[in-house]
C-alpha cells in the first residue's frame, strides 16, 4: 500500500460495507481489549460473520502474536490469520486520557473481550458495575487463566498451563510415555470457541445501551476439561482413572493409525460392528468375526485382544499402499482416511473444490494469502474473511475521528503524546 491515506480508505471502505451489509452480525460492534488467542480468538470468530472488531492493543507493546513465526517480508502467518478482519488502534489504559477513550468507545459497541488477570481491569477503573452502568447493554467476555475466582484465580494463566490441569496433558501419550503437549493452543482455542458461543447466547437479548449487559466468566481449563466428563464421571464411580492410550480409545476398537507400504499413514477408526466385519473380511480374517476374543466391541477393546488386533491390521495396511488401502475402505464403506500434512492440504482437491481455504489479498503488500476459510458454513449470509491481519494502530484515525468524532488535530496531539 502506498501511503497512510491509501490504507485509512482502505479500512473506510470496509468499515463502511460491513456496517451496511447484510452480514449475520452486521451492526454488532466489539472491543477486542484481549491478546494473544484465547479470547481474540473469539473476537474473530464473530469478526468473521459480519461484527465489526475494534482491536485494542498497548502504544508501545503489541499484542505478542505479531511476532510468532514471522516468515519472509516480515509477514506473521498467525497474526495474518487470527488478526483477520479487525480495525487495531493503540491507546494507553495507563493514560487517563486513554482510558476516556476507551470509555467513549464501550458508550458505542456491544460487546468487550478481555483477558487480563483478574483484577487488572479493576486497577484500571474498569469494574464490571461501572462498566455496565456507562453502557447497560454491554456484553463483557471475561477469559482468564483459572475463572475470576477460586484459589487459582490471581494466579498468571496460559494454555499450556490450562491443557496440564484439565487432564489433556496426561492422557495424551503413549501407553507408559510421557505426557505431550499438543502441538497447537488447544486450550486457547477452545476456550474461545466457548466465549464467542456464549457472546452470542447473550446478544440475543441485548439491545445496545438500554438491556441485556451481561459478565461472562470463561477459564481456560474448564472448556477442555469439560471434555472429559464421561472419563471423570468413570472415576467418581468406579475409582478407574483414564490412562494414556496413544492413538487408541479405551471405549472403541479397532481406533488407531498404520503406517502403509509407501511410508504413508492411514486413521482407521472402525469400531461398529459392520465396518469391523467387513473389515475382516477384506483383509482376509472372517475368523476374527466369531472369535470370542473380538466378535464385540466390549471384547476387542480389552488390552490383550486390542494388541493382537492392532498387529493383524499392521501386517495388511503395510502391505498396502495408502492409495490401495484407502480404496480398498471407500469402496466397502470403512472408515479410514489418510493422514495429512499441509503439503498434503495445499494439493487436496476436496479442500479446494469445497473451499476449506481461501485467497485473501494482503492490503499492504497486494499479496495473495492462502489460509483456513471460515469453518461454519450457512445457506446464505456465511461468514467471509475481508482481510487479513492490520499493521498495529492502523485503524487509530478512522476509529477515532469517524466512530468517536475526534477532530484531526486532537488524534495528532494524542499520537504525539503517546496517548495512542
Amino acid at each position: 500500500m502506498e501511503c497512510r491515506e491509501d490504507l485509512n480508505n482502505f479500512i473506510r471502505e470496509k468499515r463502511k460495507a460491513s456496517l451496511s451489509d447484510k452480514g449475520l452480525l452486521a451492526g454488532v460492534r466489539i472491543i477486542d481489549l484481549s491478546t494473544v488467542l484465547a479470547a481474540p480468538y473469539a473476537a474473530t470468530l464473530l469478526g468473521d460473520y459480519g461484527a465489526e472488531v475494534i482491536k485494542v492493543e498497548n502504544p508501545g507493546f503489541p499484542d505478542s502474536i505479531r511476532s510468532w513465526g514471522v516468515v519472509e517480508n516480515d509477514v506473521s502467518p498467525f497474526w495474518a490469520v487470527f488478526g483477520r478482519n479487525k480495525y487495531p488502534i493503540t491507546v494507553d489504559l495507563k493514560n487517563p486520557r486513554g482510558i476516556d477513550i476507551l470509555r467513549r468507545l464501550i458508550k458505542e459497541s456491544d460487546v468487550i473481550v478481555e483477558n487480563m488477570r483478574p483484577g487488572t481491569m479493576e486497577r484500571l477503573g474498569l469494574d464490571m458495575d461501572s462498566l455496565l452502568s456507562l453502557n447497560p447493554g454491554l456484553v463483557i467476555g471475561r477469559i482468564s487463566g483459572y475463572g475470576q475466582h477460586g484459589p487459582y484465580a490471581k494466579r498468571a494463566g496460559f494454555g499450556t498451563l490450562a491443557e496440564g490441569l484439565s487432564g489433556f496433558t496426561y492422557v495424551n501419550a503413549q501407553p507408559q510415555g510421557i505426557p505431550t503437549n499438543p502441538p497447537l493452543a488447544l486450550a486457547d482455542f477452545i476456550a474461545g470457541m466457548h466465549l464467542a458461543m456464549a457472546i452470542m447466547i447473550c446478544l440475543r437479548k441485548q439491545e445496545r445501551g438500554k438491556r441485556g449487559g451481561m459478565v461472562i466468566d470463561i477459564s481456560l481449563y474448564e472448556p477442555l476439561f469439560s471434555l472429559f466428563g464421561p472419563a471423570f464421571l468413570t472415576y467418581c464411580l468406579n475409582g478407574e482413572c483414564a490412562e494414556p492410550q496413544g492413538n487408541e480409545l479405551s471405549y472403541v476398537a479397532p481406533r488407531n493409525n498404520y503406517q502403509t507400504k509407501d511410508g504413508r499413514w492411514i486413521t482407521l477408526s472402525a469400531s461398529a460392528q459392520k465396518p469391523f466385519e467387513r473389515m475382516m473380511d477384506a483383509i482376509g480374517r472372517p475368523d476374527m468375526k466369531t472369535d470370542p476374543r473380538f466378535k464385540a466391541n466390549e471384547k476387542r477393546t480389552k488390552p490383550e485382544n486390542r494388541q493382537i488386533l492392532n498387529r493383524v491390521l499392521s501386517e495388511w495396511f503395510g502391505s498396502k499402499t495408502l492409495e490401495e488401502g484407502l480404496a480398498m475402505c471407500d469402496r466397502l464403506g470403512i472408515t479410514a482416511g489418510p493422514i495429512a500434512s499441509m503439503k498434503d492440504i495445499a494439493e487436496n482437491p476436496h479442500y479446494k473444490e469445497r473451499g476449506s481455504w481461501a485467497e485473501v489479498e494482503d492490503p499492504i503488500t497486494k499479496r495473495l494469502f492462502k489460509m483456513p476459510n471460515v469453518p461454519v458454513r450457512f445457506v446464505t449470509n456465511g461468514g467471509k474473511i475481508e482481510f487479513p491481519g492490520l499493521p498495529h494502530g492502523s485503524a487509530n484515525e478512522v476509529i477515532l475521528e469517524d466512530l468517536l468524532s475526534y477532530s484531526k488535530e486532537e488524534v495528532r496531539k494524542l499520537k504525539d503524546e503517546k496517548v495512542i
